[in-house]
């Protein structure tokens, strides 16, 4: 078995469930939440993070919720009846306001067990939607306006994991058939809001650019061809907001709902810290506002734009 449970944890801490954060709250908002990199059997602040997103939910309200990868930090899981299902995913994000739909990607550490059990389990659960390994939907923000989102398999993409022992699900994947179809959704997208969520940052101010590198060459032309506002990502242990002198793509980081690592700037950083946080993203109006929020609720950095 991938799975591993007896590890030997610090008790779980008490957390208050009254967020401190104050975002205004727009009645006519589309609202979801973005987290990364989660962490283990309730510990390593997976638990306290997951509450703070059930205390929030009362006032923001998501639709779904998006995991941009590493779902499992370890090794991955086994198959669908793997117990992590249980310790790493059912039994912590279990309040009512978390009983939304879930959106993954697969991460490098996913990639580490079987791949194939994280999209077969959505056939068992009423909210783990993930029915193919890149895959896309439209929502309706309002009576005008309209959002695209797009969730790739950023690790076929990166030659680093085709080389490497223990990632055998990685070489069996087609990357120019996903490159492909990324260019014909976009092609053929009307939405006036398109977001692309994967686990592998395009840009990244931390020491894991040159892996980052990798996807720049293969995704960023295409994204910036077809006017996608925003390009989601984890992987690195830490947020970040970064965007190009005169360029129109927002690149948001968010791989630090459990482990942190320190963090760095570039020059293309508008923002960037080491903090465990996830993410609140509401559309209202032709506006859509960006928001990291730690693990106390509190509001770490705000961002808002238009799609114009």
């Amino acid at each position: 078995m991938f799975s591993c449970t007896n590890e030997q944890e610090d008790p779980l801490p008490v957390v208050k469930m009254t967020p401190s954060i104050e975002l205004k709250k727009y009645p006519d908002g589309f609202n979801f939440y973005v987290l990364s990199d989660l962490g283990k059997n309730g510990h390593k602040n997976q638990q306290v993070m997951a509450n703070q997103m059930a205390g929030l939910s009362g006032r923001i309200d998501p639709k779904f919720i998006v995991s941009c990868g590493n779902n499992f930090q370890g090794v991955g899981v086994e198959s669908v009846d793997d117990p992590l299902w249980k310790s790493e995913f059912e039994n912590v994000y279990k309040k009512p306001s978390l009983q939304v739909d879930w959106f993954p990607v697969l991460g490098n550490h996913d990639y580490k067990g079987n791949s194939q059990a994280e999209i077969d389990y959505s056939k068992r659960s009423n909210r783990w939607r993930f029915n193919s390994r890149y895959y896309t939907f439209v929502r309706q923000i309002n009576d005008s306006v309209s959002a695209r989102f797009i969730f790739l398999d950023t690790t076929p993409l990166l030659d680093k994991y085709r080389k490497k022992q223990g990632y055998e699900d990685v070489a069996k994947q087609d990357s120019a058939r996903q490159i492909e179809w990324l260019k014909a959704i976009l092609a053929n997208s009307k939405e006036q809001w398109k977001l692309v969520f994967g686990h592998h940052p395009i840009f990244s101010a931390s020491t894991k650019q040159d892996i980052a590198s990798e996807s720049i060459q293969r995704i960023r032309p295409i994204l910036e061809k077809y006017k996608v506002q925003f390009y989601i990502s984890g992987h690195d242990r830490d947020l970040h907001h970064l965007k190009e002198k005169n360029g129109k793509l927002d690149y948001m980081v968010n791989g630090a709902e459990s482990k942190t690592a320190l963090t760095v700037t570039n020059e293309r950083s508008l923002f960037s810290k080491s903090a465990t946080a996830f993410s609140s993203v509401t559309f209202h109006g032709d506006s859509i506002r960006y928001s990291f929020i730690n693990i106390k609720g509190q509001l770490e950095y705000n961002f808002e734009r238009s799609y114009k």
